[in-house]
């Protein structure tokens, strides 16, 4: 089984610097297989779950001295998420999260958000954007705010290319 994790807030230009090669021997470290990595972004790709996102979490703040979110998905969750309506659409955006959202936190979403978007296995969100993800509203900050649970984003892009190397 082939699995990405999904790093939060890395290579933002100046700030929380990691080397994609230093990653890469960081996860090797960890017992991950197989390990690749796709874009400065954050997104470590391994055949082998070697640990829990939790306790990844912690070798990187050892490793790099800051928090680095960490979200694990498996190819066949990203291949559902490719396989919905909402993904052949342009500006398509997935949110990641790092817990499953309830059904209390979805209506909060039902009400709130006047975007067209899906809720996948209740820890995916996948949305279909009016305008771009640094104009709109509707970004990681503002779900996180709603549902109070970390996400990350990707764009429709950077997930087809991600599964493409899985």
């Amino acid at each position: 089984m082939t699995y990405v994790a999904l790093l939060r807030g890395i290579n933002l230009g100046k700030r929380n610097k990691v080397e994609m090669k230093s990653l890469r021997a960081l996860f090797e470290e960890m017992g991950y297989q197989n390990v690749r990595t796709y874009i400065q972004t954050g997104n470590v790709l391994f055949d082998e779950l070697a640990c829990n996102e939790e306790e990844t979490e912690l070798q990187l703040k050892k490793s790099y001295g800051f928090d680095i979110p960490v979200t694990i998905r498996s190819k066949g969750e990203l291949e559902k998420v490719q396989q919905h309506p909402l993904f052949t659409k342009d500006n398509v955006y997935i949110l990641f999260l790092k817990h499953p959202i309830s059904d209390e936190q979805l209506g909060i979403l039902k009400d709130t958000v006047d975007e067209e978007f899906d809720v996948i296995d209740q820890k995916n969100i996948i949305i279909h954007l009016s305008k771009s993800f640094h104009q709109t509203k509707y970004n990681n900050a503002f779900f996180e705010r709603k549902l109070q649970i970390h996400s990350t984003a990707r764009n429709r892009n950077t997930v087809e290319k991600v599964l493409g190397k899985m």
